[in-house]
């Protein structure tokens, strides 16, 4: 329904942005633009009739059309009374005898008029009927869409945090109750499961808040050009300190590439990407970051020997909320943000970000970002 309104009200349709906010386009140079297009086609078409030897009650109806055209391709009850006149004005003109001429106004024009005015206030008040509706479904699409997210955040939050914070509490219960009969291994070892597990919760309140930020578009970027390969190397300090039992490598690229970024959020864009191959493929498996260049854009790789994306998954990983159906290697499930956020941000920079599968298993996430030349010094 609400694309057929739109196809019907082209000019001041409410519409959804990607934020989810309701505008709607209007103006006075676009509505009058719209009204003499069609005026201007509507006379053309009643010359070719014209010609063909229609009769002029043909032509009458054509300028009618024209005028239920103009109140619902436009904004407003003027632009359909003033395509009422223009229709009577140019069908006298060009139509009646004798031609190229306004004198000839015969006695039945006040009546066409009249009818034509008739037909443009009562299209105009059925156009303006429907763009309330129109506004009203997409309002309440949205409100729909938001409380589905809200509850798909409130059922995300509660399943995938239990498992850390039950393993959090039960260790600290451990330690406090026969922390001083354990050995100073299995103390150690409970601390580093209570660590590993209060750094992926803050990871994923890191995320929460970014998400939100971006959305409130109250982050402001802060782009400069930076040499790529470092801001690698710097956001292989930030990853996970459970990565232990995983290889991870990094394959620089063969020239010195520059890309204008705000790094600390780009370092987050790579720490989520390694993460995320972290979590989805089992010990032993390697992960590696490389970089090269993509003609006017410099392209970042995370690629992974795991199982992969798997098929029909590559474009539904980005959305927020979303998590494979499959168990992650550590026991828990991520809420699905993480390659959300990862996908807000490199946009904002006005780069891409895909996933492919790699042959014969694994999987590659690529994203890019505007290559910036490097200032030639001599």
């Amino acid at each position: 329904m609400d694309s057929a309104v739109r196809g019907l009200v082209p000019a001041s349709v409410p519409s959804i942005d990607k934020d989810g906010v309701i505008t709607v386009k209007s103006g006075l140079l676009p509505n009058l633009l719209v009204m003499m297009a069609i005026q201007a086609i509507t006379v053309l078409v009643a010359l070719l009739l014209d010609k063909m030897a229609f009769a002029e009650e043909a032509m009458i109806i054509l300028f009618v059309l024209d005028v239920l055209l103009t109140a619902v391709s436009t904004e407003g009850v003027a632009y359909s009374v003033v395509a009422s006149v223009l229709s009577v004005l140019s069908f006298n003109f060009f139509i009646v005898e004798p031609r190229m001429s306004l004198q000839a106004w015969g006695p039945d024009y006040p009546e066409t008029f009249a009818v034509m005015l008739a037909v443009a206030l009562f299209a105009s008040y059925l156009v303006a009927k429907m763009r309330a509706n129109a506004r009203l479904s997409l309002e309440a699409t949205v409100k729909a869409r938001n409380e589905q997210m809200r509850a798909d955040l409130l059922r995300s939050v509660s399943h995938d945090l239990r498992t850390p914070l039950t393993s959090i509490m039960g260790n600290a219960d451990l330690l406090l109750s026969s922390g001083k009969a354990l050995g100073e291994e299995a103390r150690t070892r409970l601390v580093q499961d209570i660590h590993d597990d209060a750094t992926w919760l803050t990871d994923v309140v890191e995320n929460l808040l970014a998400v939100t930020r971006f959305d409130e578009e109250s982050i402001k970027l802060n782009m400069r050009p930076e040499v790529v390969d470092e801001v690698v190397e710097e956001a292989l300090r930030h990853v996970r300190r459970d990565a232990s039992g995983h290889a991870i490598t990094v394959t620089p690229s063969d020239e010195l590439l520059l890309a204008r970024m705000d790094a600390q959020v780009i370092v987050q864009v790579i720490v989520n990407l390694v993460n995320n191959a972290l979590a989805h493929t089992p010990e032993g498996c390697v992960v590696n970051i490389s970089t090269k260049r993509l003609e006017n854009e410099v392209a970042v790789t995370v690629a992974d020997d795991g199982p992969g994306v798997g098929e029909g998954n590559h474009e539904r990983v980005f959305d927020a909320f979303y998590t494979s159906k499959e168990e992650l290697t550590d026991g828990r499930r991520g809420i699905g943000l993480g390659l959300a956020l990862c996908k807000t941000i490199v946009e904002a920079h006005g780069g891409r970000i895909w996933a492919d599968d790699i042959e014969p298993h694994g999987a590659a996430f690529t994203f890019t970002l505007p290559l910036e030349e490097v200032p030639d010094n001599g």
